[in-house]
């Protein structure tokens, strides 16, 4: 299931919102910043209950 949620580039500081696939369980994976065109690392979790939370860092964290 795709879902939507706000992030804050963690390059430029914009806000900006992404999809989530959610029907995939955990994963990691690259995300261009739609601003400054900078690589974002997101790492989203999903719990047992399908609660899902969505960290994101720079290549250089």
């Amino acid at each position: 299931m795709l879902e939507f949620t706000e992030i804050s580039c963690p390059y430029c500081g914009e806000t900006q919102s992404i999809d989530v696939d959610t029907s995939a369980g955990d994963q990691s994976y690259w995300q261009d910043c739609q601003v400054c065109c900078c690589p974002i690392l997101c790492d989203l979790v999903i719990d047992n209950r399908g609660a899902y939370q969505l960290l994101t860092r720079r290549d250089d964290d």
